[in-house]
């Protein structure tokens, strides 16, 4: 009985020390994002990272042995969360050039919110009072972080909270469609996905005879690479491979809402990158409405009162 209270225990220390180290690096890595978005287009980091780590996941599962099925269980499923999760990550990193790096990570999280609002909307899961206390909650953290009454109000500040919306989307997709994928598969899926929008940004100035816009290196669709740049993708294209193997692992060794509370340790270090490598502290407004927005994200991640077995 004592050994098996102290396997469950070091079970929930493991997944909360790898959910914990998965925030941490991709904190770091969206840091790196941003400090490089004058000097490194968008669309040449999606489809650079994503083909090194594309090749990375095939090298790891011919390591492992792991055969990763050509054919998944629903393929329209995964292709929809992937697609999703694409729009996330052009959306985020769109907003960084322009938006505070802690502000950006702070709309960001709004996802548990909009996660509420899906899974009662789409899959007809109550929400409760908790959780509907939690939207009000971050919606006020979201008017402080947006300030709506201040002038000039560009539409880039929204693009953080559109890609939190897409990822509350993928997670339903995820919790409803794809329980049978192999995590790997779905990884390896997403990267495809992620290097096709890469490439599409590549070429569409190309094609169409447009630039991109945005600011320094944003409106370019390549910009040549010398060996530092290409050791800082490689870099980057690691750590997605080990935020990707950390996440899986943190939400098998540990229950799902412990996981989720956890995983708010990413507004944390995306202050504390912003204070030491980006020098850009959110002032007293912005940083009120982080802390709403962080207590309204662990509000909704704490798990709902269950019912009784039949």
């Amino acid at each position: 009985m004592v050994a098996g209270r102290e396997s469950a225990r070091s079970r929930l220390v493991q997944g909360i020390l790898a959910i914990v180290g998965a925030v941490f690096l991709l904190s770091l890595s969206d840091s790196i994002v941003k400090l490089t978005s004058d000097r490194l287009p968008v669309a040449q980091l999606l489809l650079v990272r994503s083909v090194l780590a594309a090749i990375a996941i095939l090298a790891i599962a011919r390591l492992w042995r792991t055969r990763i099925p050509l054919r998944l269980e629903r393929p329209g499923a995964v292709g929809l969360r992937s697609l999703c999760l694409t729009i996330m990550w052009v959306c985020y990193y769109a907003a960084l050039p322009t938006m505070p790096f802690a502000l950006a990570a702070a709309a960001l999280y709004t996802a548990p919110m909009w996660m509420a609002i899906l899974f009662r909307g789409l899959l007809g899961e109550p929400v409760g009072w908790r959780r509907w206390g939690a939207i009000a909650i971050g919606l006020a953290g979201v008017g402080l972080v947006l300030r709506p009454d201040a002038a000039g109000l560009a539409p880039v500040s929204l693009l953080p909270f559109a890609a939190a919306f897409c990822y509350a989307l993928a997670a339903v997709v995820t919790w409803s469609r794809c329980g049978g994928e192999s995590p790997l598969a779905m990884a390896l899926n997403l990267n495809l996905g992620l290097a096709g929008a890469g490439a599409l940004g590549v070429l569409w100035p190309a094609v169409s005879g447009l630039g991109l816009g945005g600011p320094g290196a944003g409106s370019a669709a390549w910009m040549p690479l010398d060996a530092g740049s290409w050791a800082l993708l490689g870099l980057l294209a690691v750590f997605m491979v080990a935020i990707a193997t950390a996440v899986a692992r943190a939400y098998q060794l540990a229950p799902a809402p412990v996981v989720g509370m956890f995983d708010n340790a990413y507004l944390v270090f995306a202050a504390l990158w912003s204070a030491l490598l980006i020098g850009d502290l959110p002032d007293f407004r912005g940083l009120a409405g982080m802390v709403l927005i962080g207590l309204a994200a662990m509000l909704s991640a704490l798990p709902g009162r269950q019912a009784p077995a039949a």
